[in-house]
């Protein structure tokens, strides 16, 4: 009875880590010694996240990291949910153009995301996007419309799992604009820290 008593305190006070852990907001911190600085933005929608880069012609460009099935082929059954987490999957890389920053803000109202600004060096935002482009245009025979979710697909090389989903790609992604992330990644839930 007592080694049950001390079973049962363990599991419930890590179960409790566990779920603080996972639940306490992810902190981006932007770097602070930025040239030529520009606006970046982050799309949070409580479970996946996307980033959003201005590109060179003056508009924006949101990329986003999902499963094949289940994101950008809207295949969202049981069986392709199970997959996506427990199962390392095709992976997808997704991408969607606006021209201005009202035409962002609409979708995000409509959608009902969290929309997170914060300024990065131009330098190293036009670096990742030249990096995601290439990524996209490597397997652009694969391309694909999803109109319900509003973004362009191609397969992905990066397998997909729960260990590696949308908000882990995005974390990847702001280290390259020399951003910190600070707490647990699985879901979203981000909020920006400045220095």
């Amino acid at each position: 009875m007592r080694l049950r008593r001390i079973i049962i305190l363990i599991l419930t006070v890590v179960t409790s880590i566990l779920l603080v852990c996972i639940f306490t907001p992810r902190v981006i911190i932007p770097p602070t010694d930025t040239e030529q600085a520009i606006a970046v933005y982050v799309l949070d929608f409580y479970w996946h996240s996307e980033l959003v880069l201005p590109n060179s012609k003056g508009g924006l460009i949101v990329y986003a990291y999902g499963d094949w099935n289940y994101f950008a082929l809207n295949k969202q059954d049981f069986h392709n949910g199970l997959a996506a987490l427990f199962i390392p999957t095709k992976g997808a890389l997704g991408r969607r153009k606006f021209s201005n920053i009202d035409q962002l803000r609409e979708m995000v109202a409509k959608k009902n995301a969290k929309l997170l600004s914060f300024e990065v060096a131009q330098t190293k935002a036009m670096q990742l996007v030249k990096s995601l482009d290439k990524r996209f245009m490597k397997n652009i025979d694969t391309l694909i419309e999803n109109d319900l979710i509003g973004l362009t697909f191609v397969q992905e090389e990066q397998k997909y799992t729960i260990l590696h989903n949308s908000n882990h790609e995005l974390v990847a992604w702001l280290k390259d604009l020399e951003c910190q992330v600070n707490g647990l990644v699985m879901w979203a839930n981000f909020r920006v820290h400045n220095r």
